[in-house]
């Protein structure tokens, strides 16, 4: 019964591990894709912004960070 639970929660553990994995690769794929596109502070920022934001005060200094000149 013990080693069942304990399976269990070890296998639950394992599977959280690998989808966070996961997670961070696709991170760094697209930071390399970032910095390879010749110019990757702004693709950076567009892909922040994009994301849903957890904090809006995030997006406000990333908003004050990128200059628009016309």
């Amino acid at each position: 019964m013990f080693n069942e639970e304990l399976l269990q929660q070890m296998q639950k553990e394992l599977k959280q591990i690998k989808e966070r994995l996961l997670a961070i690769e696709k991170e760094q794929r697209q930071i390399k894709e970032d910095i390879l596109s010749g110019d990757p502070k702004t693709r950076m920022h567009k892909r922040l912004l994009d994301k849903p934001a957890e904090n809006d005060n995030r997006k406000e200094k990333i908003d004050n960070q990128i200059k628009i000149e016309i």
